[in-house]
């Protein structure tokens, strides 16, 4: 699991810190918001506060039914800069009826801010090294993609603006 302790910048501009906490590998559930493992959602019913899934390249919502009405925020690692699946399952988790917090995590920086909010992404973890406050230009680099959006009920099909 990827550092999920950075601060948070959402798709409006702000940057918070990080509520969500691990699970230790002593498998006792911390207090507080807790993010979990595909391997660890056993531990679901038993977090008493807000709960996250982190899901990996392997963790396809394509391929698996995740408990999305109990989860408040979902993290998606984006291994690399040229691994584009981490967009597709936004969406899928999207049109699976996913109406919580999608949160990108991994190698996430500023030329990629403005596709992962259009892709359905709420919030993002700058990659470590990386300025936050620099990367929250990237959110608003274009205001009329050529692209329809995933995201976008009713996109116009040229500029992706809603109808």
């Amino acid at each position: 699991m990827l550092n999920i302790a950075l601060p948070v910048l959402y798709k409006d501009g702000t940057v918070l810190e990080n509520t969500y906490q691990a699970v230790p590998e002593d498998a006792v559930l911390p207090q507080g918001d807790v993010v979990l493992t595909t391997a660890q959602l056993e531990l679901l019913p038993q977090v008493q506060a807000k709960k996250a899934l982190y899901l990996t390249v392997n963790d396809s919502p394509e391929n698996h039914q995740y408990p999305l009405d109990q989860l408040d925020t979902i993290f998606i690692e984006f291994a690399g800069f040229n691994d584009g699946r981490g967009y597709s399952f936004a969406a899928l988790l999207r049109r699976q009826g996913f109406q919580g917090e999608l949160r990108a995590i991994g190698d996430v920086f500023k030329d990629v801010l403005n596709y992962m909010k259009r892709s359905g992404f709420d919030s993002f973890v700058i990659k470590e090294g990386k300025d936050i406050v620099e990367a929250a230009a990237g959110l608003s680099d274009f205001t009329h993609p050529y692209q329809a959006s995933t995201a976008v009920q009713q996109a116009h099909y040229q500029t992706g603006a809603s109808a």
